[in-house]
């Protein structure tokens, strides 16, 4: 009975007794849904990456290039090389087999962790790192044998790839330790450039 009372004394105007127009409107307005709030928050973020891209590409002037030769296919972003100066075909052959080497410890720490999705992200890595390579055009002197490299080399990140869809992680170490066997052999050729 006493709480039918008190109902009722809030729903009147006395104002001796508390109401709910006492309470702050924001308590008594609806909230959206947790899952809006989120949505708006990613399509924000989404929406400040691409301005800011597309400010950065208004920005920047685009600097004319040459021409690319027939059956180039430029892939990534890979440094110019002067093909008059083999030692830049080394350095930049050097540095990307690093970083291709180091997004290999990548994969195996992600194991060891058990992080399937960043999983997924090291694969982009490896993808983008053989594009980066691809691009580079090697000294005659070593050309066929720096293309089988790249082509062992992307068969090599396929497997990855298909241990990680799978679900597999021995198929994935045995990509990883076959990508490091390429990469290893990669080294060779270009320590042979003179």
């Amino acid at each position: 009975m006493m709480l039918m009372v008190i109902h009722a004394g809030t729903m009147t105007e006395n104002h001796a007794t508390p109401h709910r127009d006492a309470q702050p409107s924001s308590i008594l307005a609806p909230r959206p849904p947790a899952r809006v709030r989120v949505w708006v928050l990613v399509v924000a973020i989404v929406l400040a990456f691409g301005a800011g891209w597309g400010v950065a590409h208004l920005v920047t002037p685009e600097t004319p290039t040459a021409e690319p030769e027939q059956g180039a296919t430029p892939t990534g972003e890979p440094e110019e090389v002067d093909t008059q100066d083999d030692s830049a075909f080394v350095r930049v052959a050097n540095r990307d087999l690093e970083d291709f080497e180091d997004d290999l410890d990548d994969v195996e720490t992600t194991l060891d962790e058990d992080g399937f999705w960043r999983l997924l992200t090291n694969a982009v890595e490896l993808n983008y790192n053989t594009s980066q390579l691809l691009g580079h055009e090697a000294p005659a002197s070593i050309e066929g044998d720096w293309a089988d490299g790249l082509a062992q080399l992307e068969k090599d990140v396929d497997a990855i790839e298909a241990g990680i869809t799978s679900n597999s992680a021995k198929s994935i170490r045995q990509g990883v330790a076959d990508a490091r066997n390429t990469i290893e052999g990669l080294r060779g050729v270009v320590a042979r450039v003179d």
